[in-house]
């Protein structure tokens, strides 16, 4: 028997640990992310196209006609000002997660978490009724840096917009059946992102992972962050109204938080999100149009 010497054994260790990360990358990549694992199954794969956009969704989804929908337009000066609110409280955004995932959910682009012990950041204050837990962070975006934000501030679009979603206190999903007839079921953090010239560093663990997960399905691990690392928590001077999750089901469950203050990305950042791919091809745009504000008002935090 002959034993090896030690550069020997340090290379086949190093060659071990090689074969070991590749072979957890190839199963990492092929790792399925649907609306189905979150206990939902759609009437249909709704998409953002003729055969399958937010014109056809009505069809099997009636609850997307209703009167309280969204994404809506903020015209600031009919806003009523709260002055003196309750401010909005964060808790574990600062704590970095033990893991992370990045994944192509067919329509959009979702990252998720785990922390450690099992808790997760929560947010409760401000507009909302009860404490959320964090969920997943959810980006839109759209053909051109013109166009990619779903809500629009004085008619004005941004390049894209980040999602926060947040479940209520006792609830894993927000497609829980249970929690979609619940009028206050989700709340959602809303970021806008305006363009700049040089790119945004905080969005690194992100967009530079964005090649691994071009096909629908596809879910990756990802460097864990802090979520503060997207936007520093803030207590007021944020919008908020009542509406609708953005997709199907399009159910009227969320309290919406719209933070006015955009995030910085660069055209080059952006681009990478129009790589992602769909059943129908890349997505170039994942955006639903602005709805019909009704008789809702729309809150100023002071």
């Amino acid at each position: 028997m002959i034993d090896p010497t030690l550069p020997e054994f340090l290379v086949g260790i190093g060659v071990f640990l090689l074969l070991v990360l590749l072979l957890s990358e190839v199963l990492d990549g092929t790792d399925v992310f649907s609306l189905e694992s979150c206990g939902y199954s759609p009437v249909f794969s709704f998409g953002y196209g003729n055969d399958n956009g937010p014109h056809m969704w009505k069809l099997s989804y009636p609850e997307s006609g209703g009167s309280n929908q969204s994404p809506i337009n903020i015209v600031t000066r009919l806003t009523v000002v709260l002055e003196s609110a309750e401010p909005l409280k964060w808790n574990g955004y600062r704590s970095q997660p033990v893991s992370m995932t990045l994944a192509n959910d067919r329509n959009s682009v979702i990252v998720s978490g785990l922390w450690s012990g099992g808790s997760v950041p929560i947010l409760k204050g401000g507009p909302l009724s009860d404490s959320y837990n964090f969920h997943s962070m959810v980006f839109h975006w759209g053909p051109s840096n013109d166009e990619g934000s779903e809500h629009t501030l004085n008619y004005v679009k941004y390049a894209m917009e980040l999602q926060m979603v947040h479940v209520k206190h006792g609830y894993k999903s927000p497609y829980d059946q249970s929690l979609l007839s619940m009028k206050d079921g989700i709340a959602i953090i809303s970021f806008f992102f305006q363009i700049t010239n040089v790119d945004n560093p905080y969005l690194d663990h992100v967009i530079t992972n964005l090649w691994r997960i071009p096909h629908p399905g596809m879910k990756v691990y990802i460097p864990p962050f802090p979520l503060e690392w997207i936007y520093p928590p803030f207590e007021k001077c944020f919008y908020s109204y009542s509406g609708s999750l953005t997709q199907p089901p399009c159910n009227e469950m969320v309290t919406w938080i719209i933070q006015p203050e955009p995030i910085a990305v660069s055209s080059f950042q952006v681009a990478k999100f129009r790589k992602i791919r769909s059943a129908d091809g890349p997505v170039l745009l994942n955006t639903r149009p602005v709805q019909k504000l009704n008789d809702r008002e729309v809150f100023f935090h002071d």
